[in-house]
């Protein structure tokens, strides 16, 4: 009975320590609230703080200068650390084996005006 329930033991423990692995969408505030996006959409905080988001579908990351910046699709950094996303909300990006970003659809640049600045929660 004892070899039968270890296995099953380490392997439940095992699921459940990787299902909360994945990284949360929602970001703290400075003021120490917890932000959370539109669904299918991502928060970060900036280095001061403020929580800003993609819009739904969209990607956001840091750019060279630890700015957030976003754009329709998934986004990745290219070798040079210019930042592009997909055109296509929900759209892969990636880097090639040159280091230049590849998205489906094309691939768009990032900028900060395409980030959302969420609504506090009263």
């Amino acid at each position: 009975m004892m070899r039968i329930f270890w296995p099953t033991a380490l392997l439940l423990c095992a699921l459940s320590a990787s299902a909360t692995d994945k990284p949360s969408p929602c970001a703290t505030a400075r003021d120490g609230r917890l932000v959370c996006p539109q669904p299918d959409a991502r928060c970060v905080a900036d280095r001061y703080g403020d929580v800003i988001c993609s819009s739904p579908g969209g990607g956001i990351v840091f750019n060279r200068y630890g700015e957030p910046v976003c754009g329709p699709g998934r986004c990745t950094t290219d070798r040079r650390g210019d930042v592009f996303c997909s055109k296509a909300p929900r759209g892969a990006a990636a880097v090639d084996r040159f280091g230049n970003a590849a998205c489906s659809v094309e691939c768009v640049a990032a900028k900060a005006q395409a980030c959302v600045k969420p609504k506090p929660a009263r």
